[in-house]
């Protein structure tokens, strides 16, 4: 009989063991289901795309799951957007002083530029332009040319340049420009006359001395002209007014070479011009 309740006690004991053992495990796999359950893998589907406003594509922060914009290395700049903001048009002027042998033929003057095109990219546009120089004649050669004191040459080119933006930066640009075209020059030389100021004033009829006073003014008295091809080169500034304007002021110098036949007359054989200007591009 006591040999029974041994046997009882001990099986009692070991039960004790056997039944914390079975509890642990239970709690321990408990906690490893809710620990799975409440891990959730996270790929985010994002599409890196590039935006043209900015140097470089949107970045993901897995960390702090957002999406936040690059940091551009230069300033935001304005790219253009459609086919509207391809085409350029410009405008401008300034001094055209004549080099080489031109300067005996020609005094310095003024120019007119005009033109449109179409931009590629960034960097690449193709421009149409209407240049117009005009130059004094100077006075010894006008007198021995046509006996008179002075003169006048028009110089007018219709042009097809490429534009190449070497340098592109947040509102400053550098660029060269050169192509080709056609010209045409007129030289006219000129004598002083003096003409009536008005019809209400002293003066009867056109350029004569009638009555007590007169305006200064000139009459022609020999003009030549010639056609021919011509070449220009340049380099040049822009200067954007915000990153995001089209509107751009510039300020540009070329070289412009006209295939004028030989003469003794102006503008000379092969005249040179360097036209240095200051204008708008938008």
């Amino acid at each position: 009989m006591d040999t029974i309740h041994q046997v009882l006690r001990k099986t009692a004991t070991r039960s004790k063991y056997i039944a914390l053992a079975c509890g642990l495990l239970l709690a321990a796999a408990a906690q490893a289901q809710t620990y799975s359950s409440s891990t959730v893998s996270y790929t985010p589907q994002y599409n890196s795309q590039p935006n043209p406003q900015y140097n470089g594509p949107y970045t993901y922060n897995q960390n702090q799951r957002e999406v936040t914009p690059p940091q551009p290395l230069t300033p935001p700049r304005y790219t253009g957007e459609g086919w509207g903001k391809h085409f350029v048009f410009e405008g401008g002027g300034g001094v055209t002083p004549p080099v080489s042998g031109t300067q005996k033929f020609a005094n310095t003057g003024f120019n007119v530029l005009l033109g449109g095109g179409f931009r590629f990219n960034d960097r690449l546009s193709l421009l149409a332009e209407w240049n117009f120089n005009r130059m004094g004649v100077p006075t010894d050669l006008a007198i021995a040319q046509a006996q008179v004191p002075g003169g006048n040459e028009h110089i007018w080119t219709a042009m097809l340049n490429p534009k190449f933006d070497y340098i592109r930066g947040g509102r400053v640009d550098g660029y060269v420009i050169g192509g080709g075209g056609f010209s045409r020059q007129l030289t006219t030389f000129t004598a002083p006359v003096v003409v009536p100021c008005g019809y209400g004033g002293y003066g009867y009829g056109y350029g004569y001395g009638y009555g007590y006073g007169g305006c200064s003014g000139s009459v022609n008295v020999a003009h030549e002209s010639s056609n021919q091809g011509m070449f220009d080169v340049g380099t040049g500034v822009e200067f954007r007014f915000s990153p995001y304007s089209r509107f751009k002021l510039f300020v540009e110098g070329r070289y412009e070479r006209f295939y004028t036949p030989k003469s003794n007359l102006p503008p000379g054989y092969n005249a040179a011009l360097v036209p240095v200007m200051i204008g708008v591009r938008w």
